[in-house]
């Protein structure tokens, strides 16, 4: 069972966290609050745009959205599993404004963040706490079916080892390789200290990260609720689920030390 946490669910809420913070702010790509003129201003400055539930889960109720032309507009949908495409702005908008009611969203820059043979990926980064540090617990990627947007292993995502994705998916050299996880170290562990005073009593979090063609590694969203079933225990090597488990075990144990520490 994952370890019992403090929670604060809002993306919006770690977003501003993220983008408030130098360490961080390099790594976290725009997001707003999902309103008619910040949904304007995004799609117009980034051409293509996630919707994301700001309190959403597992991808349910993500949409992406394309400016293909001056009025030519693509939108895909988890909650209808299909495109539309639409020819002026305001009728994109209503059906942005059906397909969102009664939930509040976040609007996010797109990331391309793809293998070379064109399938979305993004990497799930696992971190926990053990006696005050933070340490990461494993790192796997999660790559999506051809054609899909969504990489999550339940809507047909292949979670996958990070040495597969950067020597067989992106065709990594050693160096490139050390480069890139170098980065993606620092990226994490700055993450989770930036965004850990908001959630005092969490052990662990996951922090969801973006890659793209510069090798740039980019937020997506850091989780405070980590799964590890769905992800590092689908991996055909088990050795980054076993260890995650064990290195739970020992954030309990130190917790519960320093505890009773505190209160003798």
């Amino acid at each position: 069972m994952p370890i019992k946490r403090h929670q604060v669910k809002s993306k919006l809420t770690v977003g501003y966290v993220l983008q408030s913070h130098p360490e961080t702010m390099k790594y976290f790509p725009a997001t707003e609050l999902l309103t008619k003129k910040n949904f304007t201003d995004m799609i117009r400055k980034y051409k293509k745009v996630y919707l994301k539930p700001d309190r959403g889960r597992k991808s349910r109720g993500i949409i992406r959205v394309e400016q293909e032309g001056p009025s030519a507009y693509l939108l895909r949908s988890i909650i209808k599993g299909k495109q539309h495409k639409f020819d002026h702005f305001n009728k994109l908008w209503s059906e942005v404004k059906e397909l969102t009611a009664g939930r509040r969203y976040v609007v996010q820059q797109e990331i391309k963040s793809v293998t070379n043979d064109g399938r979305n990926f993004d990497l799930r980064c696992h971190a926990l706490r053990i006696n005050g540090e933070w340490v990461i617990g494993g790192i796997c990627a999660r790559v999506g079916e051809l054609g899909n947007f969504v990489t999550t292993s339940h809507i047909g995502g292949t979670p996958t080892p990070l040495e597969t994705l950067f020597t067989d998916l992106l065709g990594y050299d050693n160096e490139e390789q050390s480069e890139v996880l170098e980065r993606l170290n620092d990226c994490i562990l700055q993450a989770v200290k930036v965004v850990s005073p908001i959630y005092p009593k969490n052990l662990e979090f996951a922090v969801d990260i973006g890659l793209d063609k510069e090798k740039q590694v980019w937020i997506y969203e850091v989780n405070n609720q980590p799964l590890i079933r769905g992800n590092f225990k689908l991996l055909p090597d088990k050795t980054l689920y076993h260890r995650i488990r064990s290195l739970r075990d020992e954030a309990r144990k130190s917790n519960e030390s320093n505890l009773s520490n505190n209160t003798d």
